[in-house]
């Protein structure tokens, strides 16, 4: 067992031990006990060490060493016991019989707990940060200690996420939450009903190389993943490779009833595209623009807003089934373009449209929602369009073929339009401070403009478009200059790499002005591609987002620590 550690038989408060060594006492003069100290020794372990083996087997690190602490002064006091004399016989007996091999038991187990703490240093950092997010969930707090295997699980997968957010956004607690059975043995919902975690760990696994959740024991190709939806739970479907996109929600009648007639404010703002037809489907864009860190100051208004942001597409169909999807690269290929962002930030790779968009359960500050009505058949047509997508291989690239694409792409299929494209160069340049936006001057310098822009537009058309024509010949030579240096850096970037080429027989290079999804190797794949306004060309999803700020049928879901689905409107 080690060298022992020799203390005081009368020490005070209690020992917190050091590399892994079980104290041990030798004092200097033996005791006197009686039974009355032996049995209330006796009865105060058998309370304390079937919760202290409980979570030396499997409780977090971080809890169990509290538990340490906490029970050495109880395993010090023993150790006295049992190096202590007696006058009675019975006394004597009392401490070889009961109290002596109740001390190995407990000594064991505490032996073994240290050296759990000692051989993983790493991953009692990481259980600290799980509690932190555990508790933040609002999850039952005896699963660390007792279940820590499945608190892992669950926070590693990102399925506890899903399973607050589902139950957050159904108020229903039968339907979805993390359960514990009659033993404390934590259940949760698979295909349907509730299954105790010891069953499903048998089953599952979550693999951290894909970020999936999968079939326990598979490998290579023929892996079966997992994920959660509403209302059956754990369900052997997989986000990005499926046959048919499908639902991944189902809203009450009521709250479709709602989301319907709030939709529907659209046309407050909007031309009513097939009139007559009835509206009954809804299509929405969420986005959730983050401060990133930036503080609130009027200097600082471009940068945040010229931030870019994910834009997440949902279609809820008369059936008031809800389907969440997105463009996205796979874990693997995302994992890949970010490992070097000033090298393969702008590399192209290949993408899916994911069902059940990431943004959907992360946390936000505020969360738009603009829902679009439409009829069923343009949901068909809609419906269609993904599961034609399913078919092809599609690319993405960050600067010009990012989620913004996919969006306009569906909304175009429901009659409506929304322009996202403008350069690299000008989103540069929008980052920079407007003169309105200075203190003193601002005010002074709006007032310019806005006379300015009076007498522009008062202005004969053929003296305007003189004035346009004058400006863009004196300012050709410098503005392409300027395309060329932004070109150069994009291509020092990644512009011209590519993770994986396009499919034999497949459609190259089509890198165009048109709006939508498109295929291409990569932006830049000549040296000519340098002079071209088209390489430096962005989606960026700040146009959609002024967009839906004009949209009477936008709501804001408020801020929350907890996930949720922000598909319906808050009652006011």
């Amino acid at each position: 067992m080690g060298s022992a550690i020799k203390i005081n038989y009368r020490m005070a408060g209690p020992y917190i031990p050091q590399d892994g060594v079980v104290p041990t006492i030798s004092p200097k003069y033996p005791a006197l006990v009686d039974a009355h100290q032996v049995s209330g020794w006796i009865n105060r372990l058998n309370s304390a060490l079937p919760h202290f083996e409980k979570v030396a087997n499997n409780g977090a690190l971080w809890i169990l060493e509290k538990e340490i602490q906490n029970i050495t002064a109880l395993l010090v006091e023993g150790q006295e016991i049992a190096s202590s004399t007696a006058l009675l016989t019975p006394v004597i007996e009392m401490i070889d019989r009961l109290a002596k091999p109740r001390l190995l038991q407990l000594q064991q187990v505490y032996t073994q707990a240290q050296g759990k703490i000692t051989a993983n240093p790493g991953l009692k950092k990481g259980d600290e940060k799980l509690a932190a997010k555990w508790k933040k969930l609002g999850l039952p707090p005896s699963v660390l200690e007792y279940h820590v295997d499945c608190a892992r699980f669950l926070i590693e997968s990102k399925l506890a996420f899903a399973i607050v957010g589902y139950k957050q956004t159904s108020g229903d607690s039968a339907l979805h939450d993390l359960k514990l059975d009659v033993d404390g043995h934590p259940m949760i919902r698979m295909q349907g009903r509730y299954t105790r975690w010891e069953a499903i760990s048998r089953e599952l696994q979550f693999d951290a190389g894909i970020d999936k959740i999968k079939t326990r024991g598979q490998s290579g190709g023929s892996i079966q993943t997992w994920n959660y939806f509403h209302p059956q739970g754990l369900v052997p479907l997989d986000r990005f490779n499926y046959d048919a996109v499908y639902p991944i929600h189902q809203l009450s009648q009521d709250e479709y009833d709602r989301l319907l007639a709030h939709s529907k404010k659209f046309f407050d703002t909007n031309p009513e595209v097939d009139g007559g037809i009835p509206k009954d489907c809804i299509v929405q864009v969420f986005t959730s623009p983050r401060r990133q860190g930036i503080p609130e100051h009027p200097l600082l208004e471009n940068l945040h807003k010229n931030i870019p942001v994910h834009v997440g597409i949902r279609l809820i169909t008369a059936d008031r089934q809800v389907y969440s999807f997105g463009y996205q690269m796979p874990f693997e290929e995302q994992a890949f373009v970010l490992s070097d962002i000033f090298s393969q930030y702008a590399m192209t790779a290949r993408c899916k449209v994911s069902m059940l968009d990431y943004e959907e359960l992360r946390s936000h500050e505020g969360r738009l929602v603009t829902s679009v009505p439409i009829s069923t058949h343009r949901s068909q047509n809609i419906l269609g369009f993904l599961n034609e997508l399913n078919t092809k291989e599609l690319r993405f690239q960050f600067i010009r073929q990012n989620c913004t694409v996919l969006m306009q792409d569906v909304l175009q299929r429901a009659g409506y339009f929304i322009p996202t494209r403008t350069t690299a160069g000008a989103v540069l340049w929008g980052l920079l401070p407007d003169l309105n936006q200075f203190p003193i001057i601002g005010g002074a310098v709006a007032r310019i403009e806005k006379c300015a822009s009076r007498i522009w537009d008062s202005l004969p058309q053929w003296l305007a478009s003189s004035y346009k024509l004058t400006r863009d010949v004196l300012f050709y030579i410098p503005e392409k200059f300027g395309t060329i240096l932004v070109n150069i850096g994009i291509w020092k970037i990644g512009a011209a790499k590519k993770t994986f080429p396009l499919q034999a027989g497949t459609e190259e290079e089509e890198l165009t002005d048109k709006p939508g999804i498109q295929n291409f190797s990569s932006v830049i794949r000549s040296w000519t591609d340098i002079f071209k306004d088209q390489t430096s060309a962005v989606a960026h999803p700040k146009f959609l987002i002024d967009w839906q700020r004009e949209q009477n049928s936008t709501f804001v879901e408020p801020s929350s620590d907890l996930p949720k689905l922000a598909i319906v409107p808050p009652v006011a």
